[in-house]
């Protein structure tokens, strides 16, 4: 369902979830506002940090815009969202 290169950097992010590292970094734009960006934590050679990002915490929530999109018709299972506005 996800091209090669979609299911490589998944297959990663689960193994740096299951090894817990994963984090949720505040962040700020060049306009001054805030987000969440997570990321995949690593630790380097000097012991020093290295944050990874692979997707945004969005606010407000989009619970609410998901009702307005339609899941691929091969996806196996239910496409599931609160149907209240």
């Amino acid at each position: 369902m996800i091209g090669h290169e979609s299911q490589s950097n998944f297959t990663t992010m689960m193994r740096a979830a299951k090894n817990g590292d994963i984090s949720v970094v505040s962040c700020e734009d060049a306009k001054g506002r805030s987000f969440e960006v997570l990321c995949v934590v690593a630790q380097t050679p000097d012991e020093e940090y290295a944050y990874l990002p692979f997707g945004l915490m969005l606010s407000p929530p989009l619970y609410k815009f998901m009702n307005k999109l339609s899941p691929p018709k091969r996806l196996k299972g239910e496409w599931i969202w609160d149907d209240e506005d």
